[in-house]
């Protein structure tokens, strides 16, 4: 099989390109993070998908198929740090035309982009080691998930450009405004393209699902900024005719979306505060109250990190805490 058989590549419109390359896999089972290309007077790519050797070969090959090469694009924005759109900026270095644009609070944490990867990966491991310490097949599944995720452990990504709220980034014909909407991670912007309607969301927003990860120690999700940000968002809705999110097909209907991922959260929160108050309760219990049938090893490690993102919302306002149990943590109503 042709190494690049798993890469879609699908011309949107004449002015519009997006890939869908693949950063993790487990048996059937493919994963796949969605990069946005540009095409107007400057080449410009929103993400650059995950990280490949060979200076992103994945990345190139779907260039090569728009009829472009990784030479030609003068911006890469990232609408958050997490490396299956981050990962495939490691390398590029050497191409000198390239400004490589973030939320400027990032900027610090993602140049030493490997360091960060590590690091992100050891709280990860400690965080949920304690957690499914009385699970060690869950763990095992979540470590290799995590291993695979937050990957690599090397590499640097010099930022150019530190983006704002309200920032207004040209390509020529096009215009791009910057729309923090911190959440999903503590950097999450989404780009309104103003000619077209469009918006650009990252993992921010995803269609009748939310992408959360909790046990990160300010590196992860936030559920009062998620929360904040879909109330902020809701207010560019009427602007906007398409939406494309960094996973998962484009949302053309979006009447209710910020009501309803409002809704899948506090019905999640409602389902957890009520097992609590019956009894004292460890994440895997709660896990199996909100998530009773799960049947694939992302969807598995995704889910762990949304109880818990969760359970950090509610220990902060105090609602909940925790405590051990012999060596397992469980969480009580205060």
């Amino acid at each position: 099989m042709n190494e690049f058989n798993d890469i879609y590549v699908d011309r949107l419109y004449p002015y519009l390109a997006m890939f869908r390359i693949p950063y993790f896999s487990s048996g059937t089972e493919k994963a796949f993070a969605n990069v946005f290309l540009i095409i107007d007077d400057e080449l410009m790519l929103i993400d650059a998908g995950p990280y490949s050797p060979d200076k992103s070969k994945k990345l190139s090959y779907a260039l090569k198929i728009s009829g472009f090469d990784i030479k030609d694009i003068s911006r890469i924005v990232y609408t958050h740090s997490h490396p299956d759109h981050m990962g495939g900026g490691i390398g590029l270095d050497g191409y000198n035309g390239i400004r490589h644009c973030i939320y400027w609070e990032a900027k610090k944490w993602v140049e030493q982009y490997g360091e960060y990867v590590s690091s992100v990966k050891s709280i990860a491991k400690n965080i949920f080691h304690e957690q499914l310490v009385l699970y060690p097949e869950v763990m095992d599944i979540y470590f290799d998930v995590v291993d695979h995720f937050w990957n690599p452990s090397f590499g640097e990504i010099q930022i150019n450009e530190e983006l704002n709220e309200g920032d207004w980034i040209s390509t020529g014909k096009f215009k791009f405004k910057v729309i923090s909407t911190p959440g999903h991670s503590p950097w999450d912007i989404s780009l309104w393209e103003e000619k077209n309607s469009l918006l650009f969301s990252g993992d921010f927003l995803l269609s009748k699902s939310s992408t959360l990860t909790g046990g990160l120690n300010g590196f992860g999700s936030d559920l009062i900024s998620y929360e904040s940000s879909l109330k902020k968002i809701n207010n560019h809705l009427n602007l906007i005719k398409c939406i494309y999110p960094a996973h998962g097909p484009a949302i053309t209907s979006f009447s209710n979306l910020t009501d309803s991922l409002l809704a899948i959260v506090k019905d999640r929160e409602n389902k957890i505060v009520k097992a609590i108050s019956f009894k004292n309760c460890g994440l895997m219990d709660l896990m199996k109250v909100v998530y009773p049938s799960i049947d694939s090893v992302i969807v598995l490690a995704r889910c762990l990190g949304i109880v818990l993102t969760h359970l950090e919302k509610l220990e902060g306002e105090s609602k909940i805490y925790r405590y051990k149990d012999g060596d397992e943590v469980r969480f009580a109503i205060t």
